[in-house]
């Protein structure tokens, strides 16, 4: 093999095979070799024109310094590569040197960081996560502003915004670019702002609360892309605003939904997006210790703006709370003995109590179905329930029910809300169970409240 070039070896299929049966033997999740092969593939064909014996330890820590280095890789990403190229070098072309490098010292810290309705089998580092939004539009938009995107992307996440808004907020700051066609990052105004904004208006007629996303994504983009403060932009063309009513279930076809939904787990968290007006992620990411069976309240934490509220807990879910308690303990003995990386922390509690996420009161109330690995650090975790399973499960219900509404997992909280006005609570309890800053928000329930229908005969009846 001394004499092969390096290039060649990357289609060498048994070659890879060997490297996969290593990886195994050290019990690295089968999920991630993928990204093992991919590392050690990049630092191969970074040696062109060179042989496996001429492939010496300078070269290796050339390399390594280099990689090291690289701003626009992530810590975890960077601190994988250096254990996939060490693990091929000194198992599968067996180089003696690799025991006098010190791996250690080129790798990363890795922080980190809470990930509010995050999946972290989803989540992407910034460089891919840039390809993947930018590669929609234009390749150019890449080469000219992949720096400034990066500096955008990595400021969001050290902000602690939630990967939602680290999509949107990307994908708006693409679009406003390519509007400008690739436009001089020095010559891109104020002016530019209030024309694209004013363009989303009347040629795109979005809604006011897309153009006001819009306008928040750039403001973002302008005071950590372009490290400037977005000044005033004056009185622009704005959307056209439209009064829309939510769509509410009544209670016999919240019933009905509930009835046709298949799975236990899945009932019991409509149950709960209904009797406890919950969001779909707080449903989702609610932990063991959130329910308060004493007290008869769940505590939702971190919710939307980073709040945190105590919502009533129905008495009819209690029974299924303790039997779904009862399985995630199961399911947590079980990884457990797989020595998995505990589960996800958030904020400083992972440095500040190391053994927490091994505990069961730190487990989702709610688990996956499967272990993932987290594309950041790299950890091999059990996380929640997808949100899009119990999307799928509450529209399907609704499709059997036969309700023609558009029933997804929103109008339960819609329908909490306007139950509960229906059996006179006064508005600021209901503002206040919903997490609602502002009680405007809360008051377009109150259309409950006027009820024509019912005060005021139709002039058909009074024939």
């Amino acid at each position: 093999m001394n004499d092969r070039l390096l290039h060649d070896l990357l289609d060498d299929k048994s070659i890879w095979f060997q490297f996969t049966l290593s990886l195994k033997a050290k019990r690295i999740n089968a999920d991630t070799f993928v990204y093992y092969i991919r590392h050690v593939q990049r630092f191969l064909s970074k040696a062109q024109n060179t042989t496996v014996e001429k492939l010496t330890a300078q070269r290796v820590v050339t390399y390594l310094n280099v990689l090291s280095n690289n701003k626009l890789l992530e810590d975890w990403k960077i601190n994988q590569s250096l254990d996939a190229i060490h693990i091929f070098l000194r198992d599968i072309l067996h180089k003696d040197y690799t025991s006098t490098i010190d791996w250690q010292a080129y790798k990363q810290e890795v922080s980190h960081r809470p990930q509010r309705g995050m999946i972290i089998m989803e989540e992407l580092d910034i460089p891919e996560l840039i390809a993947k939004t930018v590669d929609k539009f234009e390749q150019s938009l890449r080469d000219n502003y992949g720096e400034l995107l990066t500096r955008v992307v990595r400021t969001l996440r050290v902000r602690n915004y939630s990967r939602r808004t680290e999509h949107i907020y990307l994908m708006w700051a693409t679009q406003f670019l390519r509007f400008l066609n690739n436009k001089d990052k020095k010559r891109i105004t104020d002016q530019d702002v209030r024309e694209f904004l004013e363009y989303l208006a009347l040629k795109r007629r979005v809604s006011p609360n897309t153009q006001k996303q819009a306008l928040n994504a750039l403001v973002f983009l302008f005071k950590f892309g372009f490290e400037r403060e977005l000044g005033n932009i004056g009185d622009f063309v704005k959307s056209r605003s439209t009064t829309r009513l939510p769509v509410v279930l009544s209670k016999q076809e919240v019933i009905n939904v509930m009835a046709q939904i298949t799975l236990p787990k899945h009932r019991l968290m409509a149950g709960l997006l209904y009797g406890s007006g919950l969001r779909l992620m707080e449903c989702i990411q609610l932990r063991v210790q959130d329910i308060d069976f004493d007290y008869q309240q769940i505590m939702v934490r971190n919710g939307k703006g980073f709040k945190d509220r105590v919502v009533p807990l129905p008495k009819r879910f209690i029974k299924a709370l303790h039997e779904q308690i009862k399985t995630v303990k199961t399911i947590h003995q079980a990884d457990l003995s797989l020595d998995i990386d505990g589960v996800y922390l958030p904020f400083a509690l992972a440095r500040k109590h190391p053994n927490a996420n091994k505990e069961l009161k730190w487990q989702f109330l709610f688990p996956a179905t499967r272990i993932a690995t987290d594309q950041r650090s790299g950890k091999t975790r059990r996380h929640h329930l997808h949100a899009t399973s119990l999307q799928k499960a509450i529209r399907k219900a609704g499709l059997k029910a036969e309700i023609n509404k558009r029933v997804h997992s929103h109008v339960l909280r819609h329908s909490f809300a306007t139950h509960l006005l229906e059996a006179g609570y006064d508005i600021r309890t209901v503002q206040e169970l919903l997490g609602h800053t502002d009680v405007a928000t809360t008051m377009i329930y109150t259309h409950v409240l006027n009820k024509p229908g019912l005060t005021v005969k139709s002039p058909a009846d009074l024939l």
